[in-house]
């Protein structure tokens, strides 16, 4: 069927963005002890681009060594100012330690400080806490594997007490986090998560802090019992309204405005086998981007408001681009779950077996108090197989923005598209440029069964498209579009150039 029916949707109901939770505080870091030596150092295998490693001396390009190869590492900068380690590059030997902590350790922006590897694989395990935190209101540092030929040379390994194995909080801000390794497990968390709350006295509160420049790029993360990647809090925003109340929750009716997130880089990263959603997103006012990351296998816990893919929370707003989200089982998934703010661009991802390709749960620019807030802008998507529908949308909670929904593919769903009450009226040009049917056959793929998206020359998807350029002018492989336009992710014509070569994502 194609309508607005949706197969076993009785139940449905609108995700309460309240309904995110935090984990429990993760303590102090540096009292978390030792934990059991892991055995021997693991390969994480061959880059596509092998750093030629960073040699384990001084004159080797290390200012100065944090980690001798075992036991713990704890440096704590809080009583330093940003000269202390402005611009040095901080060495952790190869060899297997029970956590890395970070505590008040400040650079600037014109001279991060650099932490990394040096000479082979450094492993972080610890069995009571998380492995790896960044707290202490630490700023302007870079948290790379990059001193070796591995792919991923730090490597967060097990955590406990389901504590995130890198918990970046606090009040710290401006960090990246780069060839690394996320190994889940089953007293583990969340695999990166970077927010800080505020605390009821106002600490932290919006207004008064704001997390910049968040990069994590070129990490692999597995197999986590909760997300893979969480950025920013859950439940940005300060006016209720639309069935969501902003703010964290003191008790007693009193709730604290979380703070902004301006600044925010989530690129070429794998994320596979994650409990809840593989990316989160909230709060990003300002300068997100989440681009060509490989995800698959997430929402394993079975919880629909915690299985996304990629999910945009409250406050969020920017750019999802070229990302592969796959998931082997549908369970409660959503490939894309957006309730963030108009204006952002969704471009050029290819979504395969969710439950529900997408879902529009609802734009939360009222909290925000946003007047005339702008479309959702949905592009040159390609959704196919998913167990459910395609796309779902709750009108009724959109507060007046519209989704323009253009030159898309949506094929192989018993319901292509549905929405809330039977109302998909918010789904801008639906059908008028977009290819929809529940036979995936009709898209005119070169090889579905082979997950090879590209098109025939023949596809009823070719040359069909509104022209969209400056909006879309490149696809999923980064070629090059020209009119007339091609539906979904791929260009259908051959010997286009690539602009960039983008990395090739492995699938």
């Amino acid at each position: 069927m194609v309508g607005c029916g949706g197969g076993g949707d009785a139940g449905r109901r609108a995700e309460d963005p309240a309904d995110a939770g935090r984990e429990a505080d993760a303590g102090d870091i540096s009292d978390a002890g030792e934990s059991p030596d892991a055995g021997p150092v693991v390969d994480g295998g061959s880059p596509e681009n092998p750093t030629l490693g960073l040699s384990c001396t001084v004159g080797g390009g290390c200012s100065e060594f944090i980690g001798s190869g075992s036991g713990s590492i704890w440096v704590d900068g809080s009583a330093a100012g940003p000269e202390r380690y402005a611009g040095k590059t901080l060495c952790i030997k190869p060899g297997t330690y029970s956590y890395l902590a970070l505590h008040g350790v400040k650079g600037t922006a014109e001279k991060p400080v650099i932490v990394t590897n040096c000479g082979g694989q450094a492993v972080f395990n610890n069995t009571g806490n998380s492995p790896v935190g960044i707290t202490g209101a630490s700023r302007y540092l870079r948290l790379t594997g990059t001193g070796s030929t591995h792919a991923y040379g730090l490597v967060a390994g097990t955590a406990g007490g389901n504590q995130a194995h890198i918990d970046l909080r606090d009040g710290t801000s401006d960090v990246e986090i780069d060839h690394v390794e996320v190994r889940g497990n089953p007293n583990g968390g969340v695999g990166i998560a970077f927010r800080t709350y505020p605390t009821c006295a106002g600490t932290w509160a919006r207004g008064t802090w704001a997390q910049y420049n968040t990069r994590i790029h070129d990490t692999y993360i597995h197999d986590t019992v909760y997300e893979g990647i969480y950025i920013g809090p859950s439940h940005h925003g300060w006016v209720a309204g639309q069935s969501y109340t902003p703010g964290f929750d003191c008790g007693g009716g009193k709730r604290v405005s979380e703070a902004d997130v301006i600044g925010v880089e989530v690129v070429g990263n794998r994320v596979e086998n994650t409990g809840n959603d593989a990316i989160q997103v909230g709060g990003a006012l300002e300068g997100m981007t989440l681009r060509r990351n490989f995800i698959k296998n997430y929402g394993r816990n079975n919880n629909s408001s915690h299985s996304g893919g990629i999910t945009v929370n409250p406050g969020s707003k920017g750019v999802i681009d070229s990302n592969w989200i796959e998931t082997d089982q549908p369970r409660n998934t959503q490939g894309i779950m957006f309730q963030g703010l108009g204006g952002s661009l969704v471009m050029n991802n290819i979504i395969i077996g969710a439950r529900t390709g997408t879902l529009f749960n609802r734009t939360t620019d009222v909290n925000l108090q946003i007047a005339s807030p702008r479309p959702v802008a949905y592009h040159h998507n390609t959704v196919v197989s998913s167990s459910v529908e395609g796309a779902y949308v709750f009108c009724n909670l959109m507060g007046g923005n519209v989704v323009t929904f253009s030159n898309n593919i949506v094929a192989g769903a018993p319901t292509t598209h549905a929405g809330n009450g039977n109302n998909t009226a918010c789904l801008d040009l639906l059908a008028r440029t977009n290819l929809v049917s529940t036979q995936l056959s009709a898209a005119g793929f070169r090889d579905a069964a082979a997950k090879d998206f590209h098109l025939l020359s023949s596809s009823a998807a070719v040359d069909k498209g509104v022209t969209l350029t400056g909006v879309v002018d490149f696809d999923f492989d980064g070629a090059q579009r020209l009119p007339p336009y091609d539906y979904g992710a791929y260009v259908a014509a051959a010997g286009i150039p690539l602009v960039t070569p983008p990395p090739q994502v492995e699938r």
